[in-house]
């Protein structure tokens, strides 16, 4: 159902997110990279937990070249961000 909303769709398989674009969104939700993380993703099942002693850098790199491991939907909304299609997932 369309909602008459204005949104700005981008692909970010298509179009991969920057590492200093990931760093921006995470310190926009006032979380870590880390955070980012999707963990029902194929890339983060093989890798585990070794993933989340990265260090924010080495996270945001990681994410940038592995777009389909970033938590979607990514929202951002008068300068907050959402992430997730839980509400409580912030």
């Amino acid at each position: 159902m369309q909602q008459n909303v204005e949104f700005e769709y981008r692909n970010i398989v298509k179009s991969p997110l920057s590492v200093e674009e990931l760093t921006d969104l995470a310190n926009l939700g006032g979380i870590p990279v880390q955070s980012l993380l999707n963990k029902k993703s194929k890339t983060y099942k093989e890798l585990g937990k070794e993933l989340e002693e990265y260090n924010e850098s080495a996270v945001a790199s990681f994410l940038s070249s592995n777009p389909k491991a970033i938590i979607r939907p990514l929202v951002v909304r008068n300068s907050e961000l959402i992430i997730g299609f839980k509400a409580e997932v912030k």
